[in-house]
């Protein structure tokens, strides 16, 4: 019973652990958006009206740590901004988002990259709790024998 109890109490503080890393790595993210197949990084370099072009997008969902598809941002571009170009640019190189009334440029990071980072982490932390259950049972074996024996 003293053994069960020290299983439940290591998985429950892998639990918290796992959860505590989850949100300290989504903060460290660089604010984004994926449009075009593109992301693009969000500056705090104002654009303005007047070199503000046509409306190209909207942001339709928010995805941590990193967006993944056409319309989606991360943390802290909220959905609903909408997404323009910026007169006399590329939009291939940078676009203005609109966030509480103000236009930021946003730079081209790259083609969207679609990673498997949080079924990576799941199945690490999986393996992990797996390795240290077989680890104590062993323990717990030996522990008998040698108490029988």
């Amino acid at each position: 019973m003293k053994h069960l109890k020290f299983f439940l109490l290591f998985f429950v503080i892998v639990s918290v652990f796992s959860s505590n890393i989850e949100g300290t790595l989504a903060s460290t993210y660089p604010s984004s958006v994926a449009w075009n197949n593109l992301l693009y990084g969000l500056s705090i370099e104002e654009v303005d009206n007047k070199d503000i072009g046509n409306e190209i997008g909207k942001i339709e969902r928010q995805r941590t740590p990193m967006p993944k598809k056409n319309g989606e941002s991360n943390y802290s571009i909220p959905v609903g901004s909408l997404l323009f170009e910026i007169k006399g640019a590329d939009t291939q190189d940078v676009i203005a988002v609109k966030v509480n009334d103000k236009f930021f440029k946003a730079s081209k990071f790259g083609p969207i990259q679609v990673t498997t980072d949080q079924s990576n982490k799941q199945a690490w932390i999986v393996t992990l709790s797996f390795i240290c259950f077989l680890v104590l049972l062993t323990m717990i074996i030996v522990w008998r024998r040698r108490r029988m024996g």
